[in-house]
């Protein structure tokens, strides 16, 4: 039954794999703890999660189906909706949800996400997800070899296309109608590489059966393609980082200490808002530091020796 009193050791803004495997140990830790999840993870639309220790090429809601039914079993509670703002300070934080609710808690832990920019460009949504990509790390494994667009323009772009070198040396570099900003050394690595640039505007994107098949440019030239990869730029799941202050760097990914604690005092994160990779594992691998981190921060002074 839900606390009536509406009062937790910890409230968890997001319920992906960092904020349910945080949810699952602070229970395993007799924190009481509440996951509120707006349902919209960044990756709804892939087929799969790849490389997840244990599980087998899972659809995203399942993994968190099952994730999610694990938690339950220790003791965390749910709420669907939104964390929509924070106040007040570590011990006395008082917490807003989309319904209306407010919440206390002691601890607040972030797990907000990111979320990508995605082009505008017809046929694109219809392939996304199962033959158009934005994790590399993710889905790089499966296009070894294959023909493989990347879209983008950005100064990291040429860094994304040598980092693709991984799985497949033939790459096309497609930047919609953008200059690309690269500087010499990106030039050089693209030219050192053989990695062609086209800068064309796309006219359309097509495919079957959600695979993709080629690029139309709006000269009328194709480009045959058996994989994309999209990076042009990403920010932020959620305000909550930037309104309560947290210290981030220019894409909004949070500065954090060896416990997972953000620049603001009893504020905690974890998974794709803080450094590292954006694999599942990973973040479900920091949900579990972070919610080691909150509960040693509650121990009381009186039993530590």
């Amino acid at each position: 039954m839900e606390q009536q009193q509406d009062v937790y050791d910890v409230v968890v803004a997001g319920g992906g794999p960092a904020g349910l495997a945080a949810g699952l140990w602070l229970a395993r830790y007799r924190r009481s703890a509440l996951v509120v999840d707006a349902g919209d993870p960044r990756n709804a639309e892939t087929w799969a999660v790849h490389g997840y220790p244990g599980v087998d090429e899972v659809a995203p809601y399942e993994l968190r189906r099952r994730l999610k039914e694990q938690a339950l079993t220790a003791g965390p509670r749910f709420r669907a909706g939104m964390v929509e703002a924070v106040e007040g300070r570590a011990d006395d934080f008082r917490v807003r949800v989309s319904d209306g609710r407010e919440l206390r808690a002691r601890r607040v832990l972030l797990c907000t996400g990111l979320k990508d920019i995605l082009p505008e460009i017809p046929g694109f949504d219809e392939l996304y997800g199962t033959s158009i990509w934005h994790c590399p790390d993710c889905d790089g494994p499966g296009v070894a070899d294959m023909r493989v667009g990347v879209l983008g323009w950005g100064r990291q772009i040429a860094a994304f296309c040598t980092y693709m070198l991984t799985w497949t040396d033939r790459l096309v570099l497609l930047t919609h109608g953008h200059s690309p900003e690269l500087p010499e050394k990106s030039q050089e690595a693209l030219a050192r590489f053989e990695i062609p640039v086209r800068t064309e505007v796309i006219e359309r994107l097509e495919g079957q059966a959600g695979c993709i098949q080629r690029a139309v440019l709006h000269t009328g030239d194709t480009v045959e393609l058996a994989a994309m990869f999209v990076h042009i730029a990403r920010g932020p799941g959620s305000t909550l980082p930037a309104d309560l202050g947290c210290r981030a760097d220019e894409e909004g990914i949070l500065e954090i200490d060896k416990d997972h604690e953000t620049t603001v005092p009893g504020v905690y994160a974890a998974g794709d808002i803080t450094p590292g990779s954006r694999l599942a594992i990973r973040a479900a691998s920091e949900g579990v530091r972070a919610a080691i981190g909150i509960h040693k921060a509650l121990i009381t002074e009186g039993a530590k020796v």
